[in-house]
This record gives C-alpha cells, structure tokens and sequence, in this order.
C-alpha cells in the first residue's frame, strides 16, 4: 500500500473507533526501523484523550494493524498518539 492509501484507512479507522477523542488527522510515512527492515510510522492527532477505560487510544495500534493486514499490508506499524489538551503550554522553570 502507499503512504496516501494507509493514511485514508487510518483515518477511516480511527475516526470510527475513537470518534469521542475528537480525531484530527494522520500521516502515514513508509520507514525503516533500527535493523532496517521496513515499518510504517503513524502519526494520529486528537484533540483529546477520553475518558473511558481502559484508554481506546491504547488498543489503536492493534486495530490499526489488523486492519492493515487484512488488505495485505504485514509491515510493523509505529503509532505516535498526538494528544492536544495533552501539549504543553508553557515552559519549565528550572
């Protein structure tokens, strides 16, 4: 699969399976992990974790991945969960 199609299904997933997160978008990139074998970095954004337990963001790598391979896409995924109530606003103070 490209990158573009990954990022379509990602959406559609995750905007499904976390719709009280407030997703806001993914990026799928095509890499390679530190043995050089290929992997799919994912980038989801949210405006916020919810409050339910356990945390649904949590199991998304898992679901993304099964969605992934049964479109026949077996690389490894590594998902970044990027969470903006979650942002600092302001810096420390040493």
């Amino acid at each position: 699969m490209t990158d573009q199609e990954i990022t379509r299904l990602v959406s559609e997933v995750l905007r499904e399976q976390v719709p009280e997160a407030g997703f806001l978008g993914a990026e799928a990139v095509s890499s390679s992990d530190f043995d050089g074998d290929p992997v799919i970095k994912i980038v989801a954004r949210y405006q916020r974790r919810p409050d339910t337990k356990p945390d649904p963001l949590l199991n998304a790598s898992h679901i993304l991945r099964s969605a992934l391979i049964s479109r026949g896409e077996d690389r490894f995924i590594l998902l970044k969960n990027d969470v903006a109530s979650e942002k600092q606003t302001e810096s420390d103070i040493d």
